[in-house]
Protein backbone atom coordinates (compact mmCIF):
# COMPACT_ATOMS: atom_id res chain seq x y z
CA UNK A 1 0.00 0.00 0.00
CA UNK A 2 2.83 2.33 0.87
CA UNK A 3 4.43 1.63 -2.49
CA UNK A 4 1.25 2.43 -4.39
CA UNK A 5 0.76 5.65 -2.42
CA UNK A 6 4.29 6.82 -3.31
CA UNK A 7 3.69 6.05 -6.98
CA UNK A 8 0.42 8.06 -6.88
CA UNK A 9 2.10 11.06 -5.20
CA UNK A 10 4.94 11.01 -7.70
CA UNK A 11 2.54 10.89 -10.64
CA UNK A 12 0.55 13.78 -9.22
CA UNK A 13 3.68 15.95 -8.88
CA UNK A 14 4.65 15.17 -12.49
CA UNK A 15 1.16 16.10 -13.70
CA UNK A 16 1.15 19.45 -11.84
CA UNK A 17 4.61 20.32 -13.18
CA UNK A 18 3.46 19.44 -16.68
CA UNK A 19 0.41 21.73 -16.41
CA UNK A 20 2.46 24.62 -15.04
CA UNK A 21 5.01 24.20 -17.81
CA UNK A 22 2.29 24.03 -20.48
CA UNK A 23 0.65 27.27 -19.30
CA UNK A 24 3.93 29.08 -19.76
CA UNK A 25 4.20 28.16 -23.42
CA UNK A 26 3.48 30.92 -25.89
CA UNK A 27 0.33 30.61 -28.02
CA UNK A 28 -1.52 28.19 -25.75
CA UNK A 29 -3.57 30.81 -23.93
CA UNK A 30 -6.99 31.42 -25.58
CA UNK A 31 -7.28 34.58 -27.62
CA UNK A 32 -9.37 37.31 -26.04
CA UNK A 33 -11.89 38.47 -28.72
CA UNK A 34 -12.29 41.83 -26.99
CA UNK A 35 -8.62 42.83 -27.18
CA UNK A 36 -9.19 44.61 -30.52
CA UNK A 37 -11.96 46.85 -29.24
CA UNK A 38 -10.92 50.49 -29.00
CA UNK A 39 -12.04 52.24 -25.85
CA UNK A 40 -10.73 55.71 -26.48
CA UNK A 41 -13.68 57.50 -24.90
CA UNK A 42 -16.47 55.78 -23.03
CA UNK A 43 -17.84 58.87 -21.36
CA UNK A 44 -21.28 60.20 -22.26
CA UNK A 45 -22.53 63.72 -22.10
CA UNK A 46 -24.60 64.23 -19.00
CA UNK A 47 -27.68 66.44 -19.19
CA UNK A 48 -28.10 68.66 -16.14
CA UNK A 49 -31.10 67.63 -14.08
CA UNK A 50 -32.19 71.25 -13.79
CA UNK A 51 -32.41 71.72 -17.57
CA UNK A 52 -35.76 72.16 -19.29
CA UNK A 53 -36.24 68.52 -20.24
CA UNK A 54 -38.99 66.03 -19.48
CA UNK A 55 -36.61 64.44 -16.94
CA UNK A 56 -36.64 67.55 -14.81
CA UNK A 57 -40.38 68.16 -15.25
CA UNK A 58 -41.05 64.56 -14.26
CA UNK A 59 -38.75 64.81 -11.25
CA UNK A 60 -40.23 68.08 -9.99
CA UNK A 61 -43.93 67.75 -10.86
CA UNK A 62 -45.27 64.70 -12.62
CA UNK A 63 -43.81 62.01 -10.37
CA UNK A 64 -44.92 63.63 -7.13
CA UNK A 65 -48.26 65.18 -8.13
CA UNK A 66 -49.61 63.06 -11.00
CA UNK A 67 -48.17 59.53 -10.80
CA UNK A 68 -50.26 58.68 -7.75
CA UNK A 69 -52.33 55.55 -6.98
CA UNK A 70 -55.53 55.64 -9.00
CA UNK A 71 -54.17 58.38 -11.26
CA UNK A 72 -51.54 58.45 -14.01
CA UNK A 73 -49.68 55.25 -13.14
CA UNK A 74 -50.26 53.29 -16.34
CA UNK A 75 -53.96 52.60 -15.93
CA UNK A 76 -54.75 55.24 -18.56
CA UNK A 77 -52.90 57.87 -20.53
CA UNK A 78 -50.98 60.00 -20.06
CA UNK A 79 -48.65 57.67 -18.18
CA UNK A 80 -46.42 59.57 -15.73
CA UNK A 81 -44.55 56.66 -14.14
CA UNK A 82 -41.24 57.47 -15.87
CA UNK A 83 -39.79 60.33 -17.91
CA UNK A 84 -39.94 58.11 -21.00
CA UNK A 85 -43.61 57.19 -20.58
CA UNK A 86 -44.43 60.82 -19.74
CA UNK A 87 -42.82 62.09 -22.92
CA UNK A 88 -44.31 59.45 -25.23
CA UNK A 89 -47.83 59.94 -23.88
CA UNK A 90 -47.66 63.75 -23.91
CA UNK A 91 -45.71 65.19 -26.83
CA UNK A 92 -47.71 64.88 -30.08
CA UNK A 93 -49.83 62.22 -28.35
CA UNK A 94 -53.45 62.31 -29.61
CA UNK A 95 -55.98 63.31 -26.98
CA UNK A 96 -58.76 61.02 -25.81
CA UNK A 97 -61.00 63.80 -24.46
CA UNK A 98 -61.67 67.18 -26.05
CA UNK A 99 -63.61 70.28 -25.13
CA UNK A 100 -66.93 71.20 -26.71
CA UNK A 101 -65.24 73.42 -29.31
CA UNK A 102 -62.89 70.60 -30.41
CA UNK A 103 -59.97 72.95 -29.93
CA UNK A 104 -57.20 70.46 -29.28
CA UNK A 105 -55.53 67.61 -31.14
CA UNK A 106 -52.47 66.72 -29.04
CA UNK A 107 -51.65 66.74 -25.35
CA UNK A 108 -48.48 68.77 -25.92
CA UNK A 109 -47.29 70.66 -28.98
CA UNK A 110 -43.73 72.01 -28.68
CA UNK A 111 -43.48 75.80 -28.44
CA UNK A 112 -47.26 76.21 -28.17
CA UNK A 113 -49.07 76.25 -24.82
CA UNK A 114 -52.31 77.53 -26.38
CA UNK A 115 -52.74 74.31 -28.39
CA UNK A 116 -51.37 71.95 -25.73
CA UNK A 117 -54.20 70.34 -23.81
CA UNK A 118 -51.88 69.62 -20.87
CA UNK A 119 -51.49 73.34 -20.27
CA UNK A 120 -55.23 73.85 -20.60
CA UNK A 121 -56.01 71.11 -18.07
CA UNK A 122 -53.67 72.44 -15.37
CA UNK A 123 -54.72 76.08 -15.70
CA UNK A 124 -58.50 76.03 -16.36
CA UNK A 125 -61.24 74.81 -14.07
CA UNK A 126 -63.79 73.50 -16.55
CA UNK A 127 -62.37 71.65 -19.54
CA UNK A 128 -65.33 69.33 -20.09
CA UNK A 129 -67.05 69.21 -16.72
CA UNK A 130 -67.14 71.52 -13.74
CA UNK A 131 -64.11 71.34 -11.47
CA UNK A 132 -62.07 69.12 -13.79
CA UNK A 133 -58.84 71.04 -13.54
CA UNK A 134 -55.83 68.76 -13.16
CA UNK A 135 -55.00 67.57 -10.60
CA UNK A 136 -58.73 67.04 -10.06
CA UNK A 137 -60.08 69.91 -7.95
CA UNK A 138 -62.48 67.55 -6.23
CA UNK A 139 -59.81 65.08 -5.12
CA UNK A 140 -56.61 67.09 -5.01
CA UNK A 141 -55.05 70.49 -4.79
CA UNK A 142 -54.29 72.45 -7.99
CA UNK A 143 -50.65 72.77 -8.91
CA UNK A 144 -48.78 75.72 -7.43
CA UNK A 145 -47.76 78.53 -9.73
CA UNK A 146 -44.15 77.37 -9.65
CA UNK A 147 -45.10 73.97 -11.12
CA UNK A 148 -47.38 75.52 -13.73
CA UNK A 149 -44.63 77.93 -14.71
CA UNK A 150 -42.15 75.05 -15.05
CA UNK A 151 -44.47 73.11 -17.37
CA UNK A 152 -45.16 76.30 -19.33
CA UNK A 153 -41.44 76.95 -19.78
CA UNK A 154 -40.84 73.33 -20.76
CA UNK A 155 -43.48 73.51 -23.50
CA UNK A 156 -42.37 76.91 -24.77
CA UNK A 157 -38.75 75.70 -24.78
CA UNK A 158 -39.70 72.90 -27.17
CA UNK A 159 -41.10 70.23 -24.81
CA UNK A 160 -37.71 68.55 -24.99
CA UNK A 161 -37.15 64.85 -24.36
CA UNK A 162 -34.72 63.15 -21.97
CA UNK A 163 -31.79 64.13 -24.21
CA UNK A 164 -32.81 67.73 -24.78
CA UNK A 165 -34.15 67.14 -28.29
CA UNK A 166 -37.33 68.62 -29.78
CA UNK A 167 -39.76 66.09 -31.23
CA UNK A 168 -41.08 66.38 -34.76
CA UNK A 169 -44.72 65.99 -35.68
CA UNK A 170 -45.23 62.33 -36.62
CA UNK A 171 -46.62 61.50 -40.03
CA UNK A 172 -48.33 58.15 -39.92
CA UNK A 173 -49.84 56.34 -42.88
CA UNK A 174 -53.45 57.05 -43.77
CA UNK A 175 -55.95 54.76 -42.10
CA UNK A 176 -58.53 52.96 -44.23
CA UNK A 177 -61.24 52.63 -41.61
CA UNK A 178 -63.98 50.85 -43.54
CA UNK A 179 -66.42 50.86 -46.42
CA UNK A 180 -70.13 50.72 -47.21
CA UNK A 181 -71.76 49.58 -50.45
CA UNK A 182 -75.12 50.99 -51.57
CA UNK A 183 -77.25 51.45 -54.65
CA UNK A 184 -76.82 54.64 -56.67
CA UNK A 185 -79.92 56.22 -55.12
CA UNK A 186 -78.55 55.55 -51.61
CA UNK A 187 -81.79 53.86 -50.59
CA UNK A 188 -80.40 50.35 -50.17
CA UNK A 189 -77.21 49.22 -48.46
CA UNK A 190 -75.71 45.92 -49.56
CA UNK A 191 -72.85 45.51 -47.08
CA UNK A 192 -74.25 46.59 -43.71
CA UNK A 193 -76.68 43.89 -42.61
CA UNK A 194 -75.75 40.26 -42.08
CA UNK A 195 -78.80 39.08 -44.02
CA UNK A 196 -77.33 40.68 -47.17
CA UNK A 197 -74.22 38.52 -46.98
CA UNK A 198 -73.71 35.04 -48.34
CA UNK A 199 -75.33 32.45 -46.08
CA UNK A 200 -76.02 35.27 -43.58
CA UNK A 201 -72.45 35.07 -42.22
CA UNK A 202 -71.17 38.50 -41.27
CA UNK A 203 -67.69 38.07 -42.81
CA UNK A 204 -68.87 36.43 -46.04
CA UNK A 205 -69.16 38.40 -49.33
CA UNK A 206 -72.09 40.78 -49.58
CA UNK A 207 -74.51 40.01 -52.38
CA UNK A 208 -75.19 42.26 -55.36
CA UNK A 209 -78.35 41.23 -57.20
CA UNK A 210 -77.73 40.46 -60.87
CA UNK A 211 -80.29 43.15 -61.80
CA UNK A 212 -78.05 45.91 -60.40
CA UNK A 213 -76.16 47.64 -63.22
CA UNK A 214 -73.89 49.70 -60.94
CA UNK A 215 -73.49 50.52 -57.26
CA UNK A 216 -71.53 52.80 -54.95
CA UNK A 217 -68.78 51.87 -52.52
CA UNK A 218 -67.90 54.64 -50.04
CA UNK A 219 -64.61 54.49 -48.12
CA UNK A 220 -64.01 56.14 -44.76
CA UNK A 221 -60.41 57.34 -44.33
CA UNK A 222 -58.43 59.30 -41.77
CA UNK A 223 -54.93 60.75 -41.51
CA UNK A 224 -52.96 62.42 -38.74
CA UNK A 225 -51.44 65.16 -40.91
CA UNK A 226 -53.15 65.41 -44.29
CA UNK A 227 -56.79 66.50 -44.68
CA UNK A 228 -58.81 63.53 -45.91
CA UNK A 229 -59.99 65.51 -48.94
CA UNK A 230 -56.36 65.97 -50.03
CA UNK A 231 -55.29 62.34 -49.86
CA UNK A 232 -53.93 60.95 -53.11
CA UNK A 233 -54.24 57.76 -55.19
CA UNK A 234 -57.68 56.73 -53.85
CA UNK A 235 -58.16 53.71 -56.06
CA UNK A 236 -60.31 50.64 -55.64
CA UNK A 237 -59.11 47.43 -57.23
CA UNK A 238 -61.27 44.34 -57.67
CA UNK A 239 -59.90 40.85 -58.32
CA UNK A 240 -61.04 37.26 -58.28
CA UNK A 241 -57.79 36.48 -56.41
CA UNK A 242 -57.67 37.61 -52.78
CA UNK A 243 -53.89 38.16 -52.93
CA UNK A 244 -53.24 39.28 -56.49
CA UNK A 245 -54.51 42.64 -57.72
CA UNK A 246 -51.98 43.15 -60.52
CA UNK A 247 -54.75 42.45 -63.01
CA UNK A 248 -58.49 42.73 -62.76
CA UNK A 249 -60.49 45.94 -62.48
CA UNK A 250 -59.43 49.35 -61.21
CA UNK A 251 -61.65 52.32 -60.34
CA UNK A 252 -60.76 55.86 -59.22
CA UNK A 253 -62.57 57.27 -56.20
CA UNK A 254 -63.87 60.83 -55.92
CA UNK A 255 -64.28 62.83 -52.74
CA UNK A 256 -67.82 63.81 -51.83
CA UNK A 257 -69.70 65.39 -48.93
CA UNK A 258 -73.33 64.90 -48.05
CA UNK A 259 -74.45 67.06 -45.18
CA UNK A 260 -72.06 66.36 -42.33
CA UNK A 261 -70.84 63.14 -43.93
CA UNK A 262 -67.85 62.86 -46.25
CA UNK A 263 -66.07 59.93 -47.88
CA UNK A 264 -64.27 58.78 -51.00
CA UNK A 265 -66.79 57.27 -53.43
CA UNK A 266 -66.36 54.71 -56.20
CA UNK A 267 -68.96 53.78 -58.80
CA UNK A 268 -68.64 50.09 -59.61
CA UNK A 269 -70.16 48.98 -62.95
CA UNK A 270 -71.50 45.67 -61.69
CA UNK A 271 -72.86 44.54 -65.06
CA UNK A 272 -69.32 44.29 -66.45
CA UNK A 273 -68.18 41.93 -63.67
CA UNK A 274 -68.52 38.12 -63.68
CA UNK A 275 -71.46 36.39 -62.08
CA UNK A 276 -71.21 33.89 -59.20
CA UNK A 277 -67.53 34.64 -58.53
CA UNK A 278 -66.19 36.02 -55.26
CA UNK A 279 -64.83 39.46 -56.13
CA UNK A 280 -62.29 40.77 -53.62
CA UNK A 281 -61.80 44.50 -53.05
CA UNK A 282 -58.62 46.32 -52.07
CA UNK A 283 -58.32 50.08 -51.54
CA UNK A 284 -55.19 52.15 -52.16
CA UNK A 285 -54.39 55.62 -50.82
CA UNK A 286 -51.34 57.83 -50.27
CA UNK A 287 -50.81 60.91 -48.13
CA UNK A 288 -48.27 62.29 -50.61
CA UNK A 289 -45.26 61.87 -48.33
CA UNK A 290 -44.33 58.20 -48.74
CA UNK A 291 -43.15 56.13 -51.72
CA UNK A 292 -45.53 53.21 -51.21
CA UNK A 293 -49.30 53.36 -51.15
CA UNK A 294 -51.27 52.30 -48.11
CA UNK A 295 -53.52 49.36 -48.97
CA UNK A 296 -56.21 47.36 -47.26
CA UNK A 297 -56.74 44.49 -47.00
CA UNK A 298 -53.11 43.41 -47.38
CA UNK A 299 -51.79 40.00 -48.38
CA UNK A 300 -50.96 39.24 -44.74
CA UNK A 301 -54.44 40.20 -43.55
CA UNK A 302 -56.42 37.29 -42.15
CA UNK A 303 -58.78 35.77 -44.70
CA UNK A 304 -62.07 36.57 -42.91
CA UNK A 305 -61.25 40.27 -43.33
CA UNK A 306 -60.51 39.73 -47.01
CA UNK A 307 -63.79 37.89 -47.32
CA UNK A 308 -65.59 40.74 -45.58
CA UNK A 309 -64.08 43.04 -48.21
CA UNK A 310 -65.62 41.07 -51.07
CA UNK A 311 -68.93 40.66 -52.90
CA UNK A 312 -70.62 38.26 -55.27
CA UNK A 313 -73.13 38.85 -58.04
CA UNK A 314 -76.05 36.45 -57.77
Amino acid sequence: MKYNREIFLAASVVLVLFLIHSCKKDGLLPKNPYDAILRDDTTRQEIPLDSLTITYVHNKVLASRCALPGCHVGNFEPDFRTPQSSFSSLVYAPISKNNAAKTFFYRVIPFDTAKSVLHERITKCCFVNNNDRMPQDTIGVPLPDSSINLITQWIMHGARDMFGKVAKLPNAEPVIEGYAAANTSLTKYYSVEVKDRLDSVYYNPFIIPDSVASFYVAFQLSDDSTPVSQLKKNTLKISTDADNFSSGWSYTATYFTLGLQSAWLVTVPASSLPMNDTLFMRYYVNDGSRPNDTEYPRNETLFPYKSYWSFIRK
